[in-house]
């Protein structure tokens, strides 16, 4: 079995470079998972981030080469 960190929301915002505005909003539209440890401690699993993260990425279409 792995083992994952968990991180704090300043933790999570720091390494996205947002706001913890921006974290608690992606939290409350359900896009990024949270676990409740307590009563008012959330924790983001660090698997859960990284999974957040890739499904974030755009694909640009290439650029087509003209030959002249």
């Amino acid at each position: 079995m792995s083992s994952y960190d968990l991180l704090t929301m300043e933790q999570v915002a720091k390494r996205l470079g947002v706001s913890l505005k921006t974290i608690y909003r992606w939290i409350d539209s359900s896009e990024l998972p949270v676990s409740l440890i307590g009563k008012r401690t959330y924790r983001i699993f660090e698997k859960d981030l990284i999974e957040f993260i890739y499904s974030k990425q755009i694909k640009k279409p290439k650029k087509e080469k003209n030959e002249n």
